[in-house]
């Protein structure tokens, strides 16, 4: 097995993966960074990006695409191609896998893959996706301008992309299932004062009716049982994440909840294996702390390769 020690194969590229690639390449490392559909990933679904240091407000996509020319002018390709198993050689390394039928080893890898949406089995679901109900309002949201729609979720993602669509719908429904929210308080606030908003909590949402596209909710009041009929033409679900790790097929690295278990230096219980973004067991998901991920597994990674080469 021939490895190239400063190969590094990373995958995802969101701020984490980026992060990481562009530290690799200043430390002489040889970045390989997979990427399954677009450089920046759901930075590019965020309608608004204003808390990252130094950068003004910027719209989603085009943070997304700063992302991908940092990548240019670094002169780092991305390899557009899924990762579709990543396993252990007997000696330690790692072998990749992708959908294209390409396959590789390394020596490091880092897993900076990112979330993926929660099931959230609604009853009509089936019927209406796509034809009024969606898990993205950045995409899709335009096709309800002036209408009325709801939005399910409780965190900030929720409530963010709820006042997206106020600028765009007739009126905004949020509806949680408890009366505390996981969303900043600030960001709460700022939907509750938009005049064409409302929020149902404790409820939940029994099914979604309509003949060929959405038309209504029956949501049912968690704390008296009653239900009632909600007329919405779109229904948009932010019901939480669980991390993209169906390819890993090394087993004994996750918590409970399906994160990666990682120490300070963000390398997983596996030697050689690093972790970093919202993939991980971390208590705070966001840009700022993604890409501070990216820049420490990336000197990690370069720490070890250093090491080796001396202890030879």
């Amino acid at each position: 097995m021939n490895i190239n020690p400063k190969e590094v194969a990373l995958i995802g590229l969101g701020p984490a993966g980026v992060s990481a690639a562009v530290y690799l390449k200043r430390y002489g490392m040889i970045p390989v960074a997979y990427e399954k559909t677009i450089v920046g990933g759901k930075t590019n679904l965020t309608e608004n990006i204003e808390n990252y240091p130094g950068v003004e407000k910027v719209k989603g996509p085009a943070f997304g695409m700063a992302l991908e020319k940092q990548l240019k002018d670094f002169d780092i390709a991305p390899v557009y191609d899924e990762v579709t198993e990543l396993s252990l050689n007997e000696d330690g390394s790692f072998h990749l896998v992708t959908k294209k039928g390409q396959s590789h080893d390394y020596r490091y890898v880092i897993l900076s893959q990112g979330l993926g949406e929660k099931p959230f089995p609604i009853e009509g679901e089936e019927t209406f996706h796509k034809r009024g109900i969606s898990r993205c309002a950045i995409c899709d949201g335009r096709f309800y301008r002036g209408k009325d729609v709801a939005v399910v979720g409780a965190g900030n993602s929720a409530f963010e992309e709820a006042i997206y669509l106020a600028s765009l719908c007739a009126h905004v429904t949020l509806i949680a299932r408890r009366t505390t929210f996981r969303a900043q308080e600030t960001v709460v606030a700022s939907f509750k004062a938009l005049p064409n908003t409302k929020i149902l909590a404790p409820y939940e949402i029994v099914r979604a009716e309509g003949e060929n596209t959405l038309s209504s909710l029956e949501v049912r009041n968690k704390d008296t049982g009653e239900t009632e009929k909600l007329a919405v033409q779109g229904l948009f679900l932010y019901v939480g994440e669980v991390p993209n790790l169906s390819f890993l097929k090394i087993e004994g690295l996750t918590d409970e909840k399906g994160y990666l278990i990682t120490d300070g230096r963000r390398e997983t219980k596996q030697k050689n294996l690093f972790a970093i973004g919202d993939c991980r067991d971390t208590t705070l998901r966001q840009i700022v702390t993604a890409a501070g991920d990216g820049a420490l597994a990336a000197t990690s990674v370069h720490d070890t390769y250093q090491q080796s080469q001396y202890t030879k």
